[in-house]
């Protein structure tokens, strides 16, 4: 009698991944504790309350939670039924941050935002994982015809291009890179041919162009990023004070709570900075631990996609485990001034709750790849 692979037997109850699962708690409460230490000054100042930010963050964490844990328990199956729902629900939400009725219009120069009641959702953050799962539920249907661009390629990518479209037109050209990023990422995966690559990398590579030409500001964050000496109280502010945060934290870092940078000396400094102030409190050790973790979490995730049987659940954890990484080293990128900023949050840190429940969400499927995978290997 053959034995079974990795000592499961048949018939036993699938297990959880535990390095998966234990790095999926551990980060978002570790984010917790960050962004306590990151926004206590400005909780103070703007609500007289130091638990403002940590307090709102951390209702959405068990939102996000009670997400992640159903749909670790959902079959892919129903996973797979509800991405055409998923697709037209979140469609009709970015066509309704348009609308005149929310609380909140324009933010910074953009209107990303539904807010009614206290409560806000932003719908392109949720479009992130929409674009994930309809494209790899699109290119396991058709992964044998993936030869005819006219009715294999060209629909998928023009439902999913119309997201960049409408990110741009709520003028989150960020975003919207980002999407288009994933749309890239899945094309690549989902091994298209060659030709049909390069066009839609050389479509992004024109339209990523174009938006920075259309907007002077974008242009003025591009020179910054050229000249970051060029106008340090000006374009290139953010990206000076969080490489100071940096420099300062030196090896060991300030401590926690002891970091100054965070104390009006970084704008969004408990949001898209997140990372400087926890460099600056727990020094170069803490990044790289921060690496460490991220990468074991991509790591156990990219392992359990692609032991996963089903097409669909593979292409999809791998562009979740993608997405996820991507936006934590572009995150940090801006933060060293590696990159121009994006108001790219980082992943289970950075205070935002549409962000925060999206990525547990992203890790629910994760874990749920986990358990269908060690079935699989029973």
């Amino acid at each position: 009698m053959k034995a079974p692979r990795f000592g499961l037997e048949k018939g036993v109850k699938p297990t959880t991944d535990l390095m998966l699962l234990t790095l999926l708690v551990f980060l978002p409460l570790l984010g917790l504790v960050v962004l306590f230490s990151a926004s206590y000054f400005k909780g103070e100042t703007l609500a007289n309350n130091p638990w403002f930010f940590v307090q709102r963050q951390a209702v959405l964490l068990v939102v996000g939670a009670f997400v992640a844990w159903f749909l670790s328990h959902v079959s892919w199956e129903s996973v797979r039924k509800a991405v055409p729902i998923l697709l037209l629900a979140n469609f009709i939400l970015m066509l309704a941050v348009f609308l005149p009725i929310w609380d909140v219009g324009t933010v910074l120069g953009a209107r990303r935002w539904i807010v009614k009641f206290g409560f806000s959702f932003q719908p392109s953050e949720l479009a992130k994982l929409t674009v994930v799962l309809y494209l790899a539920s699109m290119f396991a249907k058709k992964q044998n015809e993936l030869d005819d661009w006219k009715h294999s390629l060209l629909p998928p990518f023009a439902f999913s291009f119309l997201f960049v479209l409408l990110t741009l037109l709520q003028n989150d050209y960020s975003t919207s890179m980002f999407i288009l990023f994933v749309i890239l990422v899945m094309f690549f995966l989902a091994g298209v041919k060659l030709r049909y690559f390069v066009i839609v990398l050389a479509l992004a590579g024109v339209l990523g162009v174009i938006g920075v030409l259309s907007a002077p500001y974008r242009m003025e964050r591009f020179t910054s990023f050229l000249k970051p000496d060029h106008d340090v109280s000006g374009a290139s502010y953010q990206i000076t004070a969080s490489r100071a945060a940096l420099t300062d934290g030196g090896f060991w870092g300030k401590g926690f709570g002891a970091g100054t940078h965070k104390l009006g000396g970084i704008p969004e400094v408990h949001n898209d900075f997140i990372f400087a102030a926890f460099a600056e409190e727990t020094g170069y050790w803490g990044v790289l631990a921060i690496f460490l973790l991220f990468g074991l979490l991509a790591w156990r995730a990219w392992s359990c996609a692609l032991a996963h049987p089903d097409p669909f659940a593979r292409m999809a954890g791998v562009g979740i485990t993608v997405f996820l990484t991507y936006q934590m080293l572009i995150n940090t990128a801006v933060v060293v001034g590696a990159v121009p900023a994006t108001g790219v949050t980082f992943p289970f840190f950075s205070y935002g709750g549409s962000s925060i429940v999206v990525s547990l969400a992203m890790g629910g499927l994760l874990l749920n790849l986990s358990r269908r995978s060690s079935e699989v290997a029973a």
